[in-house]
């Protein structure tokens, strides 16, 4: 069976709050369903969104057996200001406690009110309390070095706690949220383009922020693949080996980073396999927002050998995640 390392969890306690603001991101109600608007887009909350039963039932059709869920980092309600953030985020949490305490196939992580790094402190720690696992913090603290050490407090908590981390795409709470508008080709040029690139900034970001040494007892997981790292990083070493020789190789700079295959194609699992280790690479689908089949075909198609296609499916998040498939 197979563990899902990316997935996200849309409940009522999210619903509630959302459907109460006059901005985007809001929950509205029309023609006899809910539909989620967020900055760029409007789609209807069916299915997987809002039923267990949908959920499980779409699980055993992919073959998988456990899911990480977390909140909706993506929507942005974890940067609004603090005082609309926190109870939001604390109602979400709750309602994802009880949803993995209820039943053995989910493992979750939290939100976190980030706008004041403090109470993100307090909220990390109460959720490791009622039984999540970790947290997702946004992509845009970890563009930079310097803004990643916004988090620092949040970062030596999660090590004292031995808290996994998923670092997805999302804005900073001291950013503008509307988005980058484009000439044209919105699509592409956002949601993988721009999007991919962001997430390569990350992944570069991690690999020399000493993490090993610094935060010993957390888990990073970086999603989709590191964006285009597995493809960038022989010219890395080779920028490296001709401009700074003597350095170290970006390719033995990964250390214990941790990336999922969610949303990509088998050749770019393969390449992720033999650039990035298979003991880093997590199966991965992004559901609910990607309900299709596309990574399980993925994962089945990708010319890896058994082994490999069995740490991918499962044992590497088992491992790192210390959780099993049902």
């Amino acid at each position: 069976m197979i563990i899902d390392t990316h997935a996200h969890y849309y409940g009522e306690a999210l619903f509630s709050a959302l459907a109460r603001r006059a901005g985007v991101p809001l929950v509205e109600t029309a023609d006899g369903g809910r539909f989620m608007v967020t900055s760029t887009s409007r789609f209807p909350l069916v299915g997987g969104f809002l039923s267990l039963d949908a959920r499980l039932a779409w699980m055993d059709r992919q073959g998988i057996g456990h899911q990480v869920i977390t909140f909706p980092g993506a929507l942005g309600p974890d940067v609004f200001p603090v005082e609309e953030a926190e109870p939001l985020v604390r109602d979400v949490n709750d309602e994802l406690a009880s949803v993995c305490g209820g039943n053995h196939r989910f493992t979750g992580l939290a939100g976190l009110p980030l706008a004041d790094i403090g109470r993100s402190v307090a909220e990390l720690e109460r959720a490791m309390r009622i039984g999540l696992r970790g947290a997702i913090l946004p992509a845009n603290y970890f563009l930079s070095l310097r803004a990643m050490s916004y988090l620092q407090p949040v970062l030596e908590a999660a090590s004292a706690l031995g808290a996994h981390l998923m670092v997805h795409p999302g804005h900073r709470h001291d950013e503008d949220l509307a988005p980058k508008r484009y000439d044209d080709l919105t699509m592409h040029r956002a949601s993988t383009v721009d999007l991919h690139n962001a997430i390569s900034h990350c992944a570069v970001t991690l690999m020399h922020a000493d993490l090993e040494a610094r935060f010993p007892g957390a888990s990073f997981q970086i999603v989709n693949l590191g964006g285009a790292l597995p493809m960038l990083l022989e010219r890395m070493d080779h920028v490296v080996e001709t401009r700074s020789p003597g350095s170290p190789p970006p390719s033995g700079m990964l250390g214990r980073l941790v990336f999922d295959t969610a949303s990509l194609g088998p050749r770019a699992i393969e390449m992720a396999v033999a650039m990035l280790g298979v003991e880093r690479v997590m199966f991965g689908t992004d559901y609910p927002i990607f309900d299709s089949s596309v990574s399980a075909k993925a994962l089945a198609a990708a010319r890896i050998n058994e082994a490999e296609r069995e740490a991918v499916a499962s044992g590497t998040a088992a491992r790192v995640l210390r959780i099993g498939a049902a």
